[in-house]
């Protein structure tokens, strides 16, 4: 590019970008929600025993679950049911991840999306935030209250069982009385 035309592109009028989509939020009575989506992260030695729990409720309950996970690396599988995954490879300098099972767990439109994570992970963090699911349940963490609709304080506890029990708790108590968006 010469200098004129470097000079000439600053003038130039700055192409329109597409608006967002803003991602319609409400709720559902649990016994209304059919498709459920949790978020994971293999960290622990409890952690395959509280989700293989967590998962064996709703799909007693009748709820259709997708599952994604995070790994370090790839290895076997733990658990007692089908998951996709992405690991540390998938993530960039920048935090973005490049995963298409990321990407598309990301565009699901699920009723509840259970985010069971007791530690602060900022790549979960970008898939709540991104996330096209209606309602979105995780623990309490002050500076992601725009990616949840629901938050769980559970104090200093970092013991998955307890954040399962509690997330599974209040959803399943909730009471709506509002009709659904059109």
């Amino acid at each position: 590019m010469t200098i004129l035309e470097s000079f000439i592109s600053v003038f130039k009028p700055k192409k329109k970008q597409a608006p967002v989509h803003e991602i319609a939020r409400y709720t559902l009575n649990y016994e209304d929600a059919r498709d459920i989506g949790v978020l994971f992260s293999h960290s622990n030695d409890e952690n395959p025993k509280a989700i293989n729990y967590f998962v064996k409720l709703l799909q007693k309950d009748k709820k259709n679950v997708k599952a994604l996970a995070y790994f370090e690396e790839k290895h076997s599988n733990p658990y007692d049911f089908r998951f996709d995954f992405f690991t540390a490879k998938d993530i960039d300098s920048k935090g973005v991840i490049h995963s298409l099972q990321v990407e598309e767990f990301v565009q699901r439109e699920f009723d509840y999306l259970y985010c069971v994570n007791v530690v602060e992970f900022p790549p979960f963090h970008y898939i709540m935030k991104r996330s096209h699911a209606k309602f979105r349940i995780g623990k309490f963490y002050p500076e992601m209250l725009d990616s949840f609709e629901l938050m769980i304080d559970i104090g200093e506890n970092k013991n998955a069982v307890d954040l399962i029990l509690q997330m599974l708790h209040f959803t399943k108590t909730l009471i709506v009385h509002n009709p659904l968006p059109k």
